[in-house]
């Protein structure tokens, strides 16, 4: 039977190459560009142990997604810029159970120029090129035999089956990957999605120093050739744009945790729409018209092999999926 899966960001390409694998038939709808919004836009933190605020189960299932991305990028066939960096925290609290503490000289070595006397360590946290890693799992679905259709507009999902524009009713499993604008899917039931604008900047130069920087409100993310840092929270609906306030905001965290950053060339700045709901945990799971991986807010880059693996698992096998990511814990579908 095929799969036919709306919305070719991460998630959607991850499914589609993890349902390849198991020799299923797929068809990819993508409206515009695969992964040309909040997929490509992410700075490509994987911290689950910094994410989850506190919340074990959050945090459990994020170090098991975590644990799943050596062995999933090595198998993708190009390098995505996954490294093992680790994350130093600017907090007073620890952050995590794992985190150690980190100040005077050694804080110096792992972070020159820090603005703070001491921080907390967390060794195992890791980054990536999401604009890698986006194109490299696209590539590989396709190779595994995905089909991917671009400038495919889906009007309306049908009882196993997906409408277009054209008239045209593709037939199949039909699952719903369509980030922040999952809700825009007509037919899909309501489900609590909503846009959360993110505005990001990226400096020139190349940066002194390794792992991911966390402070309140902020984060640096060192490149080959750059440095990333971001980012804004913003309730805005799909109002598209980088605004003043938004770079002020930006900016302003990262000069207070690294002050020699004031002096780096702006090479960019963007905006991007992630995908959030209630509770900040994604909605993974069979809906009335399907099924649905989407909501998955700051960790869709982090959660993307696990949602992959477990959703398919749930279609082919009949696998349970975490209860706290089933879309009908909301109560409305």
């Amino acid at each position: 039977m095929r799969s036919v899966i709306v919305g070719a960001g991460l998630v959607g390409s991850a499914v589609a190459l993890e349902l390849a694998r198991r020799g299923e038939e797929v068809t990819v709808l993508e409206r515009a560009v695969p992964g040309a919004e909040a997929s490509s836009a992410a700075a490509g933190i994987l911290a689950p142990r910094v994410e989850a605020h506190g919340d074990t189960l959050v945090r459990d299932l994020g170090v098991e997604s975590l644990g799943l991305y050596e062995d999933w990028v090595s198998g993708l066939g190009a390098d995505v810029g996954f490294v093992r960096c680790g994350a130093v925290v600017a907090t007073d609290s620890a952050p995590d159970p794992d985190a150690r503490p980190l100040r005077g000289a050694a804080l110096e070595a792992v972070v020159p120029g820090l603005s703070v006397a001491e921080a907390w360590w967390l060794p195992d946290e890791a980054r990536l090129d999401t604009r890698r890693l986006v194109g490299a799992v696209h590539a590989a679905a396709a190779r595994a035999g995905a089909t991917f259709r671009t400038g495919a507009q889906v009007v309306a999902l049908e009882e196993g089956a997906v409408r277009l524009s054209t008239g045209e009713r593709l037939r199949g499993r039909v699952v719903v990957c369509a980030g922040a604008w999952t809700p825009k899917v007509a037919g899909l039931g309501e489900l609590p999605v909503r846009p959360v604008r993110g505005q990001l900047v990226a400096l020139g130069g190349r940066p002194a120093f390794n792992p991911v920087v966390f402070g309140a409100g902020g984060y640096l993310v060192p490149r080959a050739d750059e440095l990333v840092v971001g980012s804004t929270m913003e309730e805005v609906g799909f109002l598209r744009g980088v605004t003043a306030g938004g770079m002020i905001a930006v900016l302003s965290q990262a000069v207070s945790l690294l002050p020699a950053v004031g002096a780096l060339p702006v090479l960019r700045q963007w905006s991007s729409f992630r995908p959030g709901s209630p509770d900040g945990q994604p909605l993974v799971g069979r809906t009335a018209q399907g099924w649905v991986a989407s909501g998955h807010f700051r960790n869709g880059v982090l959660l993307a092999p696990l949602t992959a693996r477990l959703l398919v698992a749930a279609m082919l096998d009949d696998a349970p999926l975490p209860p706290s990511w089933r879309p009908e814990r909301f109560g409305r579908e």
